[in-house]
């Protein structure tokens, strides 16, 4: 049955509806301002002593950071694994006998409170200090840097490349619980900058209870065994992985109490995170330049920049056919548009790579040839290497950064100029990881940023034939003259020799071309205003000093 209503029935009925509207808005709105969290812990209030809430500046409680990244967590041990996303996790759950701070890159002391090195610079001695614990509450003693070191051997993986020649495991004398000898084989000249990596870390001696047949491998892949300023507090894997302060850390407590590393797949979700304040601070590798820029202005971000030592690469499978052929891999590097990638997709915030040593560090060579966008002598080499016909090649990128998606794209149309069909292929970040050390690929686009700032570490990863594919030479190339090179780097304390022998190693791989790269980055990320402390090391990129950052 229908009803009429009267005019002044009508007036009424919409006077209380707007009203009634007006007050759902409120309502809404209030809630919006306590959305960050729904618990007390972390809602954007808190009490002080009186029991009085307070307003807090922020996003929610300042004892509780929200780090997004889209790039997932393979597994956690430190002398086992080779993926930047996992020594952003363990370089805050483990101490080393030396460290790295701030925007510097020199080695500052950790564990170690002081060492003396031998006249013959074979012997390092280090006095650790007497207040340190793992979080089981054991103190941190020489015979747990004796048990990691000779642990990092035995596993043989990415940690062991710093050792190998160096160092083995009858090298290590403990002298008391809180003095220990290192005895090299040979002199190595960068090996106190060695000590301050994530594969140095100092692993609590327990472990060897769970050390089955693979030195406790998978048994710390999920679990921490650390002296760290964090402790893991829970993995739920691909979706969030949270630290709990170590209220007990010699160093002290961090103000930050709970870091959420957050797995936010799409980049368009975190950037509406961030400006919702839901996140206080973006994994640098996450916003592509572009969107970097859209945000610069925007109330209550900040988008921090600093010159890095990130170097995009790369690798060419010298394994595979037809990039067994130099020529071949020399006509892919004049058919790469190398200004396109800087000005059109890196906005700028970039500039040529002469090598895998990048500028600013010591060893850069910028004598070596860049290549020049040439598509005719691109087409003349593959002619020479018996290629012109035509070709397919395959690229495998990691998913969810978006700038290797776009200069992955670049190459696929600048590589169809001279009669190649490149395929792109996307990876979950572990199985990319596990693909290119496997050796299963042609070309895979990665980059990287070096632990220590010596060209020893670049290079040695990079170019040495025994850090063929788990220890990071993805291009599989081997080099007589280069091993040598490399060998004698480490073993003469002479700088100038050492510079002399590193500019030539460039020069040879310049020539050999087992890598192309495409630019040096400048460092970017996105972060609140209200996020403080938060320094970049140009080395260390992807590492977040989450226990020096505070959230005012």
């Amino acid at each position: 049955m229908n009803k009429t209503i009267g005019g002044n029935q009508m007036k009424k009925n919409k006077f209380i509806l707007k009203m009634m509207t007006m007050v759902f808005i409120a309502i809404l709105a209030l809630s919006g301002c306590n959305k960050y969290n729904q618990d007390d812990k972390a809602s954007g209030n808190t009490k002080n002593e009186s029991g009085k809430e307070t307003d807090v500046k922020g996003s929610g409680n300042p004892e509780v950071f929200n780090f997004a990244t889209n790039q997932d967590i393979p597994h956690l041990d430190p002398h086992g694994t080779a993926a930047n996303t996992s020594f952003r996790v363990t370089y805050m759950l483990y101490d080393r006998l030396v460290t790295y701070d701030g925007k510097d890159t020199e080695v500052k002391p950790q564990l170690a409170e002081k060492w003396d090195i031998s006249d013959d610079g074979l012997t390092y001695t280090f006095h650790l200090r007497k207040d340190a614990k793992f979080h089981d509450g054991t103190p941190v003693t020489a015979e747990a840097v004796k048990y990691s070191y000779s642990r990092a051997i035995d596993i043989g993986k990415s940690a062991a490349g710093q050792f190998s020649g160096v160092v083995t495991k009858e090298s290590f004398e403990v002298v008391d619980d809180h003095t220990i000898k290192i005895k090299l084989v040979k002199p190595f000249a960068p090996f106190i900058k060695t000590l301050g990596t994530v594969y140095a870390n100092i692993v609590n001696p327990k472990l060897a209870e769970n050390h089955g047949d693979d030195f406790g491998e998978q048994y710390l892949s999920d679990k921490d065994m650390g002296s760290g300023p964090y402790i893991l507090d829970s993995w739920d894997r691909g979706q969030k992985l949270v630290l709990k302060a170590n209220e007990d850390y010699w160093g002290g407590a961090p103000k930050l109490k709970t870091v959420n590393i957050q797995i936010v797949n799409e980049p368009s979700t975190a950037r509406l995170m961030i400006e919702k304040g839901e996140i206080d601070l973006i994994d640098d590798t996450m916003l592509s330049p572009d969107v970097m820029k859209e945000m610069e202005g925007k109330e209550g971000i900040e988008i921090i920049k600093s010159p890095g030592y990130q170097i995009d690469d790369i690798a060419m499978n010298v394994e595979k056919k037809p990039l067994d052929n130099v020529k071949v891999r020399q006509a892919l590097g004049y058919a790469i548009n190398y200004e396109s990638i800087i000005n059109d997709i890196l906005l700028g915030a970039g500039q040529r790579a002469h090598g895998i040593i990048p500028e600013g560090m010591f060893g850069y060579n910028p004598d070596t040839k860049l290549f020049e966008y040439d598509l005719e002598k691109a087409k003349a080499l593959l002619k020479e290497a018996g290629q012109d016909k035509g070709f397919e090649l395959e690229i495998l990128i990691s998913e969810n950064n978006e700038v290797r998606k776009n200069i992955a794209v670049m190459l696929q149309s600048d590589f169809k100029q001279i009669g190649i069909d490149l395929k792109i292929k996307t990876l979950a970040w572990p199985t990319f990881l596990e693909t290119v050390t496997s050796g299963g690929h042609q070309l895979a686009l990665a980059a990287w940023t070096p632990d220590y700032a010596d060209p020893d570490y670049n290079l040695w990863y990079f170019a040495h034939s025994s850090s063929k594919g788990p220890g990071f030479n993805l291009a599989f190339y081997e080099n007589k003259k280069v091993d040598e090179l490399l060998a004698e780097g480490r073993t003469t304390v002479d700088e100038a020799r050492r510079e002399a022998i590193y500019k030539e190693i460039q020069q040879i791989m310049n020539d050999e071309v087992p890598y192309l790269f495409p630019s040096q980055r400048l460092v970017q990320a996105a972060k609140r205003s209200w996020v403080s402390d938060y320094d970049i090391n140009p080395m260390n990129t992807w590492y977040v000093p989450f226990h020096k950052i505070t959230k005012e």
